[in-house]
């Protein structure tokens, strides 16, 4: 008797449509086709000149990982373009708190505008590591950011 209530149970939470969920679910897909975006292309050099280009979700996911490594998190990269040429970056960063936060940020730039020229090659006009600032926009005490 037991397994046949629980079989009936199942049967109808499995289908049983909870009023609304239908509209939810809509507004959901809606939103999530609102919210992706087509990525930039960006200008880049080969090593031999030819001019390419690298899209904008491949220079920040390097600069995402690049960041990492230096235990901190990207918040958010704005890309600062002059058309398709990338002319400098603001990056948001969370790190963790008790760290000498010029030194990260030090370190951040160097390591992102090494990234830069990686992916982009030779940057026209050159921008350096000054063109790339750095907002400290969270602290965390969690130790995997130390």
């Amino acid at each position: 008797m037991t397994d046949n209530v629980l079989s009936r149970a199942g049967h109808a939470a499995r289908t049983h449509v909870e009023p609304g969920w239908v509209d939810i679910s809509a507004t959901i897909k809606q939103r999530l086709r609102t919210i992706t975006r087509r990525s930039r292309p960006i200008r880049a050099a080969a090593d031999n000149g030819i001019t390419l280009f690298v899209t904008d979700h491949v220079l920040i996911s390097a600069l995402r990982r690049a960041i990492a490594e230096l235990r901190c998190e990207l918040d958010r990269v704005q890309l600062i373009c002059d058309g398709d040429t990338c002319t400098g970056a603001v990056l948001d960063l969370v790190t963790s708190y008790g760290q000498d936060l010029h030194e990260v940020a030090r370190h951040v730039r160097t390591t992102a505008y090494g990234v830069f020229t990686d992916l982009l090659g030779p940057i026209d006009p050159p921008f350096g590591a000054d063109g790339i600032d750095i907002v400290i926009t969270g602290l965390t005490t969690d130790s995997d950011h130390h």
